[in-house]
């Protein structure tokens, strides 16, 4: 997507710089991965060699040194894509990397902090490699960037979202850019007029007339288990994107969660509506209020961002199998207080 936390023709920058090295700073799955396959889509179309290659703690100088040779026979040039999962290597091969990377200048190079510190930003080896280099930052979108690129995108699509419409879609698309795109896209296709406000966005998000989001928020935290798996079951089928059913729970539950923590816990339709929340789902917050206590509150809370970082990559585990689970959890709870 088009953000400034995404930019495009890499390569193109750092030569037209007169440098030979992109350095990308975190591990947030969607902009590291952008970033990455703009470069692999430049040495695609330039028959350039692309290498990856993974550090770690343990690896010499020995070891390292015969990966930077250039085994192709169709290009002299080679773009080595190198992962470090920690900042910790050892002193030689740091000493190596600058070198490689200074003396260098014929190839390029994409160095990937999956996870940095401070004592990393201002060591000596890394100001050095920085000399001949552009830094990039690939950290989870703050809320205005998302909304941005969602803004920017629903604006290709003729489409207008008011504040309210994007502060939603932010929130259920969890900052996963790609699932915001899908919605905008699916919106775009409906025979609605250009400008979308929250209500209208609410009734068209789904996909399909059988079941949508919100039915299946309303059959969870009404404890209707059946007509929960059977929306679950479908939403599946229909290849929906697991974040963006996890993306209603969080939105619900941050709502929820500020409002049982807070000082005055009394919940007003004013306080809803700043948290975003509106029509039928206010009923839904103010029931959950009364019936879950506060450790159920954080373990939805704890378990909604572990999906989140199952569905992104970033934890191993089956999106769709946790998000059974939890719904599932939720909704038998709510059976339980409502039998």
């Amino acid at each position: 997507m088009d953000a400034i936390f995404a930019p495009q023709n890499i390569i193109k920058k750092i030569q037209d710089l007169n440098k030979n090295c992109v350095i990308i700073l975190g591990n947030e799955p969607v902009v590291s991965n952008h970033i990455k396959k703009d470069i692999k889509t430049f040495s695609d179309l330039n028959n350039i060699e692309y290498k990856s290659i993974q550090f770690d703690s343990s690896n010499k100088v020995e070891q390292i040194r015969p990966l930077f040779n250039n085994t192709s026979l169709f290009t002299n040039q080679t773009i080595f894509s190198i992962s470090i999962a920690s900042g910790r290597i050892l002193e030689e091969t740091k000493k190596f990397l600058v070198k490689v990377t200074s003396e260098n200048n014929n190839d390029l190079f994409i160095i990937h902090f999956h996870s940095f510190t401070k004592e990393l930003i201002k060591s000596s080896w890394f100001t050095k490699i920085k000399e001949s280099a552009i830094e990039l930052e690939s950290k989870e979108p703050n809320t205005q960037q998302i909304e941005a690129a969602i803004k920017s995108r629903a604006n290709f699509y003729n489409l207008s979202l008011d504040d309210e419409s994007l502060s939603l879609l932010s929130n259920l698309s969890l900052g996963n850019l790609l699932a915001a795109e899908n919605e905008i896209i699916k919106l775009s296709l409906l025979d609605i007029k250009s400008d979308v406000d929250v209500k209208e966005l609410m009734s068209h998000i789904s996909n399909g007339s059988k079941f949508d989001s919100f039915k299946l928020l309303d059959y969870c935290m009404a404890g209707q288990i059946n007509k929960t798996a059977q929306a679950l079951s479908y939403f599946e089928e229909e290849g929906i994107e697991p974040l963006i059913l996890n993306g209603m729970f969080s939105w619900i539950f941050t709502a929820i969660s500020k409002i049982k923590f807070s000082m005055d816990s009394s919940v007003t339709n004013s306080k809803l509506v700043e948290l975003r929340i509106f029509g039928t789902t206010q009923e839904l917050v103010r029931a959950a209020l009364i019936k879950l206590s506060s450790k159920q509150v954080e373990a939805s809370l704890i378990k909604i961002k572990e999906i989140d970082l199952i569905c992104k990559g970033l934890l191993i585990g089956d999106p769709w199998l946790e998000i059974n689970r939890f719904v599932f959890g939720i909704s038998r709870l709510f059976n339980k207080k409502t039998a």
